[in-house]
């Protein structure tokens, strides 16, 4: 499992994928993406086994950890494994655990009972935090995963504000 790269010449793609696999409450806004891209703290990388993209994670790095803001699998190769080959890659690549944004598990929806058991299965422990994913329309209520690599996050208040600080300084929000 290869991890490239993407620079924003490379990112619409990307971009249209996420159009279709995310809730567009969850997405920023193209501008936005490449405004993060451009600063060299935000990555994009396509993910490849055998030379095929297979999917990518997009994520900021933290100093102890990493915040997965997305991750996606190309429909044409869901449901072989690859998330979780995906997080583990990730997870042993820079040796840290990975903060995962969930949405609240929801008996109506079952993608999302999925999800969760997805997480939970690959050790994910939900953090016992108040979390609200700040969007352009407010903010709605989400849960924090952590996926350990060795132990939880020291002080997950102040990684919260970080990523606050630097991925959504754009959003203007009130709990």
């Amino acid at each position: 499992m290869i991890f490239k790269k993407v620079d924003i010449s490379e990112f619409v793609t990307i971009y249209k994928d996420l159009l279709k696999q995310f809730p567009e409450v969850e997405l920023k806004s193209y501008t936005r993406f490449c405004e993060l891209l451009q600063s060299g703290e935000y990555f994009v990388q396509i993910v490849q086994v055998d030379n095929d993209p297979i999917g990518y994670v997009i994520f900021y790095e933290l100093t102890n950890s990493i915040w997965l803001d997305y991750i996606a699998i190309f429909k044409e190769s869901q449901s072989k494994g690859y998330g979780s080959r995906i997080l583990k890659s990730l997870s042993e690549k820079f040796q840290k655990g990975l903060y995962l944004e969930v949405e609240k598990a929801d008996k109506n929806n079952i993608n999302t009972l999925r999800r969760i058991d997805f997480y939970k299965k690959l050790g994910a422990k939900k953090l016992n935090v108040e979390y609200f994913y700040p969007a352009s329309n407010g903010f709605f209520p989400m849960d924090l995963y952590y996926l350990p690599y060795n132990n939880l996050p020291d002080d997950i208040s102040s990684d919260i504000n970080e990523v606050f600080s630097f991925i959504h300084s754009d959003v203007n929000y009130i709990k």
